[in-house]
Parts: C-alpha cells; structure tokens; sequence
C-alpha cells in the first residue's frame, strides 16, 4: 500500500545529525522502525561524522520524531552531540536505511565489541533453532564484535573480518527484515555461514574434548574477541601453579571466568554494583570480594582479598563455562610481558609449553585487545585497564589538532586527535620487551589508519628515559613534553569535563620524573589542563638503589624507618634482613648518585607493607600496596598524625611511621595498623584539601585504585564541595595520554 502524502504545503523535512557512539549499535534499525511507525519518508546512514538521519512528513509526525529520538536509542548508543536542521521537502514517501558514505575525515567514535546478549544466548540453547543452536558466532544487531574486526569508519560489514563470511539466503533475509533483531546487524551469521571452529593438539569434537582436556588439569588456549585466552580448572591448585609456571606469571592474580551471575555469587561477593559491572555489554573482569569458601584454589589470588571475575564474552566462552560446572580461569593469551596472541599459527607456536590444546576460529582479529578490567569505588565503576569492550574511549576535548600522545612507560597506552575527535586507545603494557615494544609502534600506526590522519604533534611524558618518550624523539616531527603528574591530573579534569575551571588535584602514584628533576608521586597540584602549580607533597625521603627499590620495598622501609625511630630500632623492626645488608644500605642513602630524591606516595605504601606484613620482595609493581588493602580490619577509627607545613605545604610522614612501628611493637595487629595507615592518609588529604576550599578536587593517578583509601576520602568529604573520583579513564598510567592530549590542547599547541 502507497503512504498517503501529506499535502505539499503541509509537509516538512529535518536533517538530524548524531556524533558519539551511534554505530555499531543497532541505532539506524531503531530509527528507521521510530521513523516507520510515525509515516515518515526519509533515509537514514553512517557516515563518517557519525549517523545523518533525514525525515520527511508532516509537521506534527516531523516534531514527534524530535520528541521521541532519544528514548528509541538502543542501551549501547552514547550520543556526544545531537544537531539538526531544517532541510527543503522532496516528497520521499517512504523511510530506508542507505548506504554508508565514507567521504571526510572520521568523527564518529569506533564502537567498542560487546558481549553476546541475552537474546542471542537463548537461541544458542533452543534446541529447536535449527540455524543457531550451539552456533558460537551468534551475535545482533545490538552485540558481538566490532572494534576488534573493524578496518575502517563508517562501521558496515564490507569494513570488518565479516566481510569473509557473505551471508547465506536466510541471514540475508533477516538482515534485511525491518522488524528482526538483525536488521543490518554487520556481524550477523549463523551455522552455515559463519566463522568455523577446530582443535589444535586434539581430535574428535571439540567441546567435549576442551572440558575433558580442562577436567584432567590441563590447560587450553581459546581464541576469543580480541585475542587467545588461557584457560584452566580455577579450583585445581595443581592445575593453577601449572599455568602460572608456564606462562611465567609467579604472583599476579589471574582472573575468573564464571557461568552465571548465580555462580559468581558462589565464589565472591557481590553487590548491586559490582552485579551490573558484571553483566554490563562492555564484559570487564570486574574485581570483587571473594568468599573465604569460595572453592578457589588460593594460587588464584595469593595473599589477596579480592578476584577479577567476568562472565561469557560470546556463546563459546558460555559453551565451555556451563559443561566444565566450575569457576575457570581466564587469562591473557601469552607468556608474561609479551603480547597477545591473535592468529593460531603464531599462537600454536608462541604458546608452545604454556597450552596443552588450542581451540581456534577462523574469523580473524584487526587488533588485539586485552580484557578490560574495573573496580567499583564509591559507588562509581573505575576502570583499571581499558581494554576489549570499553575502548576506543571517546575524550570530550574541545579543541582539536593532529595529534598522537604516546603515553608513559608502564601501563602504557596510546590517545590521539585526528582533527575531527580524540579518543583513548587500548592497554598496550609495559615497554619493556621488543614484541611489546613493536605493538606500541603498531598500535600508533592503527590509529592513523583507522582514523584517517598524520600527526603533525607528538606528545609524550617529559621522563628522557621512557621508551615511549625516545620513540617520539626518533621521529620527524614537531615534539611537546608534559610533566607526569600534571598529566595525571588533566585526565582527571577530561573525566569529569572540567577544561573549564581551575582543581585541586591530589596526584599519588609510584614515580614519575617532577619538575624539579626530582621523583614525584605524593603530590598536589593547583591549576588546570593548560598550567599546573605543585602546592603540597609528601616529606621527600631516598630511594637507595634507585629502581631497585620498586622489587625491594625492605629498602624504602629502612630509609624511612631510620628517620623516623632512628637507625637502632630500624635494625630491630627489620631483623629479618641481614644487618649488614642493612647497613650498606644506609651507607648506599647517603650518595645521592645512586640514592634519588622521592616524594612518592607509592612508595610509601610499599615500604609500610613491608614493616607490617613483612613484604620483602615485591613480587610485581603495586603488589605491596594490594597485600596492605586486602589485610585492613576496618572496625578502628584510629589514626596518626601527619603534619602539614610550609610552602609547598609538606605532609610529613614520621610521625605517622613512628606510631606504626610503636604499635607494632606492643603487639597490636597488623590489619589494624593497616586501617589506621590509610585512615591518616586519608584524613591527611582533607586536611590539605581545606586550604583551598574554593577548588573542586580530583583524586589521580595510582593509589586511587585503592577501594580503601578512596572510599575513606569520600566518606569524610562535604557533601557540597566537588570531588572528582576516578571512573571511565583509567586513573592508573594507562590514562596517562589522555592528560597529555589534553594539556597540549590547551596550551593551544597547533600541529597546522
């Protein structure tokens, strides 16, 4: 049947342009049913600024349109602008969805891959649905992979890995169904013409041969979204020390794969938060208390109070997690500092020694992409690693120029401006490798590529040393240096869109080189993303053995205990170590060649592990601090004085290590000593906090992953001045580029 056309003098037509997360999403399914329920003509497409939607009728059904929009957006679609405008009438009668147009430089934000939904699960279960049951490539218009198989902007099928797999007549059928929940889904599929799956080290059918291969303690290497995955009984010891030995990772937790929500209450405790982090479409690994009855082997979490769960990512994660019956684990893909592996030749070969079997696909991956990792803080969901489902993270920064920002050395991670959006990469790791090292350098050419542009900026962390800061300084273009902290800060400023107004940023974290040439990280800083001024920091002590002193927090430990109890209690408050060692180590603090200068928060926290928990051996970087957070007993409101002087003001922490070693002394525990160290610290902040209380404050950088203290802070904060936790941007180094961007954006560096 022919619409009814309004008559000419009546009809109207609007042009409606959507910027942000809009593709990839389901949105021009959603628009086009909203624009056909209403008798609408028009049209609707990606486009490289984002979606263009224009509809035709009359005035009434134009303006309900408007109205109605924003309520028919699908859950994954995050709109940054909206505009529209009137545009003349041509009497289009009917609505469709047209052809991407790639033409001009990409501003629409990529879309991140999402969890298989639920709708797309009970298909795969419903013996009944002869195309997708068991298929495990289901996925919609609203899930599946995206960001991981994507080759360029606008986000259609003929961009993507799909682009291998044509559709056969069925699947073409729904796609072009208006009222199918795979009406131009991209990714679509189903069992006869999707990806396809083997074994690598087995024969026979695959699921039953993965979950025998799982039940006998072995470990398998599955091939997921953004790269392999290893896989192993998360409640055999045995099996558990086997992975760590051969993946080389000795102490780092491992995360969890759980089946269900119901079976990741067996082994952890969680919360309404923590639940909706959970079953969020972005599928983190969510870090949570865990159960003291758990069933976890304790080689899962060593020492630690927490575990990193996440549910199935696709129906393959599922079909193995509900046939195995117990909690797995599920961790990165390759040997410890090296990058994931994402094609099976090179992960057979690669992970020969750490997998037993290998289960592959054929649909391939763009780009590796490491699980995202969150926590949730104060009610807020803070992300400790931007991975697979959360990036690229899209930068609300006003001002744009050609741009890459390389990040720093560890955790690092890149962002970029490509004149038209800016947006934060993926966790690419420490750059300590040459394969890591090589992913730096490929990651900063992907960007390009996908986003279309050539920097005419490098921006990097103002440390000589870092290997991210050497690379920019090899390249044939124009450089700009952004101290460490402040960068820290300015991230947080973009986290809570304050590019317009001047903070209080308390920036802790382990090191970072300051401006005085010094190793900062206990710091506060006045200002804005364009300057920054150091206004308070933590009472300077050494660093005997310089890098030395990240492995070995006994050294930090005997150089503040010395001045604060003096160097004979110091020797009985560290009995365990060899007094000689100690010592020579006194001897070693006096020559500032081999001894730097520190105000680091981060090292604070190691080195009163150590004394209480006798933390010797750091096992990894930030592990001391984790331990101290996990061993609080939070019933004591006690805590110690930390004075504050001077200008800079100076927090000095003596006072604060002499009570902890005096209590320590008369017997008191040490979990509540732990409380009473983060209590001080946090009341120290407030204090400090109150002589600008004209300022929004906004807590950065490393130590504010600490539930505890962060939650501390908050809960003694008024309740009418701002406070800026962290959230979406990593508060960790892997949010690092983001405050570089935005410093060189507004100190008005232009790379044109």
């Amino acid at each position: 049947m022919t619409p009814t056309l309004a008559p000419e003098a009546l009809r109207i037509a609007r042009r409606y342009r959507l910027n942000g997360v809009v593709q990839g999403v389901g949105l021009r399914p959603a628009v086009f049913r909203l624009a056909t329920s209403l008798g609408l003509g028009g049209r609707t497409c990606n486009v490289t600024g984002g979606l263009q939607i224009d509809v035709e009728g009359s005035s009434d059904a134009v303006e309900k349109f408007g109205e109605l929009l924003p309520d028919c957006l699908p859950a994954g679609a995050r709109p940054s602008a909206v505009d529209d405008e009137v545009i003349p009438a041509t009497g289009r009668a009917t609505f469709r969805i047209q052809d991407s147009n790639s033409e001009g430089l990409p501003s629409v934000a990529a879309p991140p891959d999402r969890a298989t939904c639920q709708q797309c699960f009970a298909e795969v279960v419903e013996s009944g649905n002869a195309r997708r049951f068991e298929h495990a490539f289901t996925g919609c218009s609203e899930c599946g992979p995206r960001y991981s198989i994507l080759h360029a902007l606008p986000f259609d099928r003929a961009v993507t890995e799909m682009s291998a797999f044509p559709l056969c007549p069925a699947c073409r059928h729904e796609y072009g169904s208006p009222y199918d929940r795979r009406f131009h889904a991209q990714i679509t599929c189903c069992a006869s013409c999707g990806p396809r799956i083997w074994l690598g080290g087995a024969t026979g059918e695959w699921l039953p041969a993965v979950v025998a291969a799982l039940r006998e303690g072995k470990i398998v290497a599955l091939k997921g979204v953004g790269g392999y995955q290893l896989l192993c009984d998360a409640t055999n010891p045995d099996a558990v020390r086997r992975l760590r030995e051969r993946k080389q990772r000795p102490l780092k937790p491992l995360a969890v794969l759980v089946a269900s929500l119901e079976q990741a209450d067996k082994v952890a405790r969680i919360d309404s938060d923590s639940g909706r982090a959970l079953a969020d479409s972005a599928n983190p690994i969510v870090l949570v208390p865990n159960r003291a009855d758990s069933g976890l082997a304790v080689e899962v979490n060593p020492g630690l109070n927490t575990v990193g769960l996440l549910l199935p990512t696709t129906p393959l994660h599922w079909f193995v997690a509900t046939r195995f019956g117990q909690p797995l684990i599920c961790t990165s893909g390759n040997r410890e500092g090296e990058p994931l592996e994402i094609n099976p030749a090179d992960a057979e070969r690669r992970l020969a020694g750490v997998a037993d079997l290998w289960l592959h696909h054929d649909r391939p991956i763009t780009r590796p992409l490491d699980d995202s990792v969150v926590r949730v803080i104060a009610g807020r969901t803070v992300t400790l690693r931007l991975g697979r489902g959360l990036t690229p993270l899209p930068l609300a920064l006003p001002e744009f120029t050609l741009a890459v920002a390389v990040g720093g050395q560890q955790k690092n991670a890149l962002a970029w401006c490509n004149g038209a959006q800016a947006a934060l990469g993926a966790h690419i790791g420490e750059l300590e490798s040459s394969a890591v090292r090589q992913r730096f350098v490929d990651a900063i050419a992907d960007a390009r590529q996908l986003y279309q542009f050539t920097p005419e900026l490098l921006i990097h962390d103002a440390h000589p040393d870092y290997t991210s800061t050497r690379w920019a300084g090899e390249q044939e273009t124009r450089l700009f240096a952004v101290q460490h902290h402040h960068a820290h800060m300015a991230a947080a400023i973009v986290e809570h869109g304050w590019l317009d107004r001047d903070v209080l940023a308390v920036a802790w974290d382990g090191t970072g080189l300051g401006a005085d040439g010094t190793i900062w990280g206990g710091e506060f800083l006045m200002g804005s993303a364009r300057e920054s001024k150091r206004v308070a920091h933590f009472r300077p002590f050494r660093l005997p053995g310089g890098e030395a002193t990240v492995r070995q927090p006994w050294r930090v430990a005997a150089v503040i205990l010395r001045d604060a109890v003096g160097p004979e209690r110091t020797m009985r408050l560290l009995r365990r170590i060899d007094p000689q060692r100690v010592v020579a180590l006194f001897d070693v603090a006096r020559l500032e060649r081999f001894s730097p200068v520190t105000t680091s928060a981060g090292r604070l926290f190691d080195a009163v592990a150590c004394l209480l928990l006798g933390i010797d051996d750091a096992g990894f970087d930030g592990r001391p601090a984790m331990l101290l957070e996990a061993a609080c007993d939070l019933e004591k409101p006690e805590c110690y004085p930390v004075p504050i002087s001077g200008s800079p003001a100076e927090l000095d922490w003596r006072l604060l290590v002499a009570g902890l070693a005096n209590d320590l002394e008369r017997g008191v525990a040490p979990g509540k000593l732990a409380t009473r160290f983060h209590r001080s610290l946090a009341r120290a902040i407030v204090a400090v906090a109150q002589r600008w209380p004209e300022l929004p404050v906004v807590l950065t950088g490393g130590v504010f992953q600490n539930r505890i203290l962060t939650e501390m802070i908050a809960a003694e904060w008024p309740a009418t001045r701002p406070l800026g936790l962290p959230g979406r941007i990593p508060p960790n180094d892997g949010g690092l580029a983001a405050g570089q961007l935005a410093v060189a954006l507004a100190q008005n560096t232009r790379g044109r």
